[in-house]
């Protein structure tokens, strides 16, 4: 079965962040799942894994997955507070 992709795959997105391509059966198609939220998720800090709410890593390094260095933000906090230069308005 040439092109068949059995079980989830490691990739990274455009900006590093590391995700696996997963199967979403709801969707009827495959979904990208960041690993960030899958332990966010895993650790009760987001309680969907396709929320709207975006997991924000505390130290700003997207390599550490650390459930303590994870917290959920509302999107438009989140981009405002990157787009502050790590400041809160």
């Amino acid at each position: 079965m040439v092109g068949v992709i059995v079980g989830p795959r490691v990739e990274f997105s455009v900006d590093h962040y590391p995700r696996l391509r997963v199967w979403d059966p709801a969707a009827g198609h495959d979904r990208y799942l960041y690993l960030h939220r899958l332990t966010a998720y895993a650790h009760g800090e987001i309680d969907d894994l396709w929320t709207d709410l975006e997991v924000h890593h505390a130290d700003h390094d997207r390599w550490n997955n650390q459930p303590g260095n994870l917290e959920a933000r509302e999107p438009e906090p989140h981009a405002d507070y990157h787009l502050n230069g790590g400041a809160l308005p």
